[in-house]
């Protein structure tokens, strides 16, 4: 171990312990893991190692390994509305023993991926010309976005996870710890962000916040896919773990979520970031300017959304206005 030439006399390990002990230490904890994951991810972001955020069960406060932030926008330039941006929110993971993911046979599709924040709405309701009905649509999905490859075929899917354990001299799976050291965290940094970045009542401008929960492993990933009475096992690079979740809510559509999370083997982390991820946030981000008025109010116009409502959204979606919507009366019932 080195000593800095500043350093006090007394400033040294005590006797049994060596400096093989503390560089053991250090190398279990995680944290080697956690300052290489920033490491790679200060070039293009901000990175805050522990951040914190509140526990949604326990109310307490706990700690996130990073959470890395990227402006999609120039600043430099007229400043839309809405400014997009891109956050990465991070758990690290050492392990031996293996991660076993149970792939699901096809992509799952939720609304809650991504999630995004800041905005006085998740959704956006769009008026027509030619009928006098409204579309709320996800804002994704107005944008045409949430088909996107990257959303839906980019990686393998699973809902059942596990993590090798020793039981006396077996290993055994339990997904009790890969819930507990790993999705809970993510899950409950996610909502915490959510609640954070709720734009105040006042508010004109605002920040659309693209949060990613990722867990970066290192450590064997496994996914099994499960036939009548066989399995094959496959290494994975990269898995999305998407979590089911009930709710007591009035309101019919918040009672289920179901939440994902991309978990990244950290010798392909650079590849999912630079080849996945900052390619859909790009669109994102030019999609977001173009639409920011529409976005800031919640409210949007589209030409012909009785006759299509399907597909070419985004191409046909402005900014609203009472001139262009539906203007024809009701047919009276004869």
């Amino acid at each position: 171990m080195k000593s800095a030439n500043n350093n006090p006399l007394g400033n040294m390990l005590n006797p049994g312990i060596s400096d093989s002990d503390i560089e053991k230490a250090i190398s279990r904890s995680g944290y080697p893991l956690q300052t290489i994951i920033a490491n790679k991810l200060r070039g293009n972001f901000f990175c805050q190692e522990e951040w914190s955020y509140l526990d949604r069960n326990t109310k307490e406060i706990r700690s996130l390994d990073i959470m890395a932030t990227c402006r999609l926008f120039d600043i430099t330039e007229r400043q839309p509305r809405v400014r997009p941006t891109l956050n990465l929110l991070i758990e690290c993971k050492q392990s031996e023993l293996p991660y076993v993911f149970f792939l699901s046979p096809e992509s799952i599709i939720t609304n809650s991926y991504p999630n995004i924040s800041g905005l006085f709405h998740k959704s956006i309701k769009i008026f027509t010309d030619d009928s006098p009905s409204t579309w709320t649509m996800p804002i994704l999905h107005a944008l045409e976005l949430s088909e996107d490859n990257f959303l839906i075929n980019s990686a393998p899917s699973s809902m059942t996870f596990s993590k090798c354990v020793r039981a006396g001299k077996e290993i055994v799976l339990s997904g009790n710890e890969s819930y507990q050291s790993l999705v809970q965290p993510l899950i409950s940094s996610l909502l915490h962000f959510d609640q954070t970045e709720r734009p105040p009542e006042s508010a004109v401008y605002f920040d659309a916040h693209l949060p990613f929960a990722i867990g970066v492993l290192d450590a064997p990933m496994i996914g099994v896919t499960v036939h009548d009475n066989s399995q094959e096992t496959i290494f994975l690079p990269w898995i999305r773990v998407f979590r089911h979740e009930s709710y007591e809510h009035k309101n019919s559509f918040e009672r289920s979520k179901t939440y994902a999370m991309d978990l990244v083997h950290k010798d392909f982390f650079e590849t999912f970031i630079e080849k996945h991820l900052l390619p859909f946030a790009s669109k994102y981000a030019d999609l977001i300017i173009k639409h920011d008025n529409e976005l800031a109010e919640g409210r949007g116009f589209a030409k012909g959304l009785e006759e299509n409502s399907w597909d070419n959204i985004e191409k046909r979606l402005e900014i609203y206005s009472k001139k262009k919507r539906y203007s024809g009366k009701f047919k009276k019932c004869t």
